[in-house]
Parts: C-alpha cells; structure tokens; sequence
C-alpha cells in the first residue's frame, strides 16, 4: 500500500485511540492493529509479533499500580496505605486502577499501530515520503529503521553460534559473549555503509544559502505561531489567536516547500498510488471524521469515559463497533489486488 494510505491509516486510527477512554472500544483497535500486522508478518514470512504480548502484559499492570498508588480518589476503597509516605500514603482506590490500566491500554495500542506502520512500510518508501527539506534526516531514519531486524537477526545468529559451541546464558556475565561479536559486526556494517554514502557524494558540503525569502516565510511562521500561541493562553481573542496560528503553520509550509524545492532529488522509479490506495485513504478519513464528529444514529458520547467518581460498567454503542472494523480497509485492499 502506498506510503500516503499508510500516513491516512495511522493518523486516523491513533486520532480516535486518543480521543476515547472506553476500554471496549480500545480493544477493539488493539485487535484491528494486532490482525492487520499479523497479516503484513504472514506475507513477509515472518513470525506474528509476539513482542506486543509481552508488552502489554509488562506495560497494563505497571500504570495500573502505579496510578492506583499515586491518586488517592475514588469511592470505592480497596485499602489503606499509612503513614506518611508522600505519593503512597492514603487510599488505594479500585476506580484509580481501573483509570491507570485503561491508560497503559491507550499505550499499548498506539505502540501496535505504530508497529503495522513500521512492518508494512518498507524504508524506500519511508526515505521518498520525507520532505525534500528534510531530505538527509530522512535518509538518516531510513537507515536506523532498517539496522533494527538486521541487528536482531545478528543476535540470532551470534546466540545459535555460541549455543553449538556449548555457551549457556545464565547471568549478566553470559551475554558479554552475545554483545562483543554483535558490537563488532555493527560497527562493521556501519563502517561500510558510511564508505558507501560517502563515496557517493551524501552528505557533500554546498556552498548555497537558502534565499532570503525562505528565511523571511520561516521567521515569520514562527513569529506568527508563537504570537498566536501566547495569544491564545490569555483567552482574551480566541478567533484571532487561530487565525495568527493557521497563518504562521501556513508560512512554515511554504518555507519549507521552497527550501525543499532547491534541494537535488531524483527519483529512479515512482511508487503508483493506485485507486485501493485511495479507497483505503479515504475510508479512513471517513471513518475519523465520522467518529469525531457529531453524527445522526451514531452514540458519539460512549468515546468519553470515565471511572470516577465510582466504578461502573462502559457503555458501549455497537455502531461505532462496527464502524472501528473500517480500518481493516488494509487486509481488504490485499485481497483484492491479489484477485486483479
């Protein structure tokens, strides 16, 4: 799928992930996330990401009782902490928990959205995407993403390698074996790849300046978003203070745009943005403005939950279940491209 359906995907699914509170309508996006990386995972040959499981098992209890021992509010008490303990001191409450662990799932399903993004978008298309402006961080990030399972095949093969010779991990001490030849082996690559760019010319000094128009649309982007942002802190013109804002992002976008315009950039193959890309780009759209905005026979109050001031049950709408399904818009467009 094409890197902008990826950006539309993601941005709208984590734009209604933050904006509810409701654990059932959470699962239900941790569940679309999980299924539609296990399915990337599936085509790529690779194993289901099992690494998500033992986060959320690590991350859920540990902002569960962090959060259970820190706020003290709530009706129903489940114990007593004495003393004067600052922080733990006081009451241990059932509806503290219950917000901390929706908090640790909001986390978790950001971290597996981010996952599918991370797994399905290869590091080409990644480097492509990046603004010309941004053009050598892109390359940069592109090149760290793609370190990540290279290194973690390395350790594979560094632990079977020192497993045949009869090493057996059992302390701290037992990794140094594992880390120093993947140590080396890194900076060996790195050595290399380094060479490789520069003997291509990446990263060649020019000479150039940006034009003084660019630098004049940057400094007044920002002038105009500061403005607007302590504008808007005294509350005194919020209309105004919008405005100053869209137009100091406006000015940025154009500073940038030209400062990208003046950078070399050549592209050898173009990635094709096919009509399912579209279709999944703006069923996802769709889906996020639905959700968000206020609409006839949809429950859109059920997004906003909360645990206090006594614990009681979420209420769930099954509309908005249902319409949650959307974002498995990736899986569909697959099939159907394999069909063509």
């Amino acid at each position: 799928m094409h890197l902008r359906a990826w950006v539309a995907w993601i941005a709208s699914l984590l734009a209604i992930a933050l904006s509810t509170r409701n654990p059932l309508y959470l699962v239900i996006l941790l569940l679309v996330a999980l299924a539609v990386s296990s399915r990337f995972a599936q085509l790529r040959n690779r194993p289901a990401p099992a690494w998500l499981a033992r986060f959320a098992v690590f991350v859920i209890p540990i902002s569960t009782l962090f959060n259970a021992l820190t706020i003290h509010i709530g009706d129903t008490v489940l114990l007593v902490i004495p003393g004067e303990i600052p922080l733990l001191s006081g009451p241990v409450t059932l509806e503290a928990a219950a917000y901390g662990g929706i908090n640790g799932l909001v986390l978790v399903t950001m971290i597996s959205v981010f996952s599918v993004f991370s797994a399905a978008v290869p590091a080409n298309q990644l480097v492509r995407g990046t603004p010309r402006a941004f053009q050598s961080i892109g390359v940069t990030v592109g090149i760290a993403l793609s370190f990540i399972p290279q290194t973690l095949q390395r350790l594979r093969e560094v632990r079977d390698a020192q497993a045949v010779r009869g090493h057996r991990v059992k302390g701290l001490r037992d990794w140094l074996p594992l880390w120093l030849p993947l140590l080396m082996g890194g900076l060996e690559q790195s050595m290399q790849l380094s060479e490789a760019m520069v003997a291509r010319g990446f990263g060649a000094a020019h000479n150039r300046t940006a034009p003084a128009r660019t630098r004049l649309l940057l400094l007044a982007g920002l002038t105009g978003v500061l403005a607007g942002f302590a504008l808007s802190l005294t509350a005194i013109h919020p209309g105004l203070s919008l405005a100053i804002l869209a137009a100091g992002g406006a000015c940025i976008l154009l500073g940038l745009r030209q400062a990208g315009g003046a950078s070399p950039h050549t592209t050898y193959r173009l990635t094709p943005f096919t009509r399912l890309d579209a279709l999944c780009a703006g069923v996802s759209i769709a889906l996020g403005l639905v959700i968000l905005f206020p609409v006839p026979l949809i429950a859109r109050d059920t997004l906003h939950y909360t645990p206090y001031p006594r614990f009681a049950m979420p209420s769930f709408d099954p509309a908005l279940g249902i319409l949650m399904l959307g974002w498995l818009t990736p899986l569909l467009r697959r099939e159907l491209q394999q069909e063509a």
